[in-house]
């Protein structure tokens, strides 16, 4: 049986990683001759700074917290730019708009999401990943990523 670990490796980041995520966000850069703007690294250090998904208008939102003052067309093109490189996912959870957050390894995205109040609770459990893991190894099959989406009501809106 395959460990759930190595089959689906966890996708956030370790306490700590944001510069080295910022670092190859450099290197990747530099590697296609784009530039390292200010506006790329303030938001990329939204989504490298925290686990959870954030819209553009989050990104937004958190950006101006900062004090800083950055364009949705910047916001949604640096956004495209991080999952086009890797360092970043899109999610869609039928909410008519994307949500973003970090990548680290192969992708898992487990969420509960509210359908009256629109919050989105990531979740992990180690038989979930046990189960999938099974399957995986008897299907002889090599994962790239797994979405599981559990939509209905959260405490608060129940």
């Amino acid at each position: 049986m395959n460990d759930a670990n190595t089959a689906f490796p966890a996708t956030r980041p370790p306490l700590g990683c944001a510069a080295l995520l910022m670092e190859v966000l450099r290197g990747e850069l530099r590697e296609r001759e784009l530039p390292f703007t200010h506006q790329r690294e303030a938001i990329a250090r939204v989504l490298f700074e925290s686990p959870r998904n954030f819209s553009a208008d989050e990104v937004g939102e958190a950006l101006r917290e900062r004090g800083e003052q950055l364009g949705k067309a910047t916001i949604y093109r640096t956004l495209a730019l991080l999952v086009e490189l890797g360092l970043a996912t899109e999610n869609d959870f039928d909410e008519g708009f994307k949500r973003y957050q970090v990548q680290v390894g192969a992708a898992r995205h487990d969420h509960l999401i509210c359908t009256e109040c629109g919050r989105v609770f990531p979740f992990e459990h180690p038989d979930v990943d046990r189960v999938l893991a099974d399957v995986v190894a008897s299907s002889d099959f090599v994962p790239i990523t797994r979405q599981i989406k559990v939509f209905g009501t959260c405490n608060e809106c129940t």
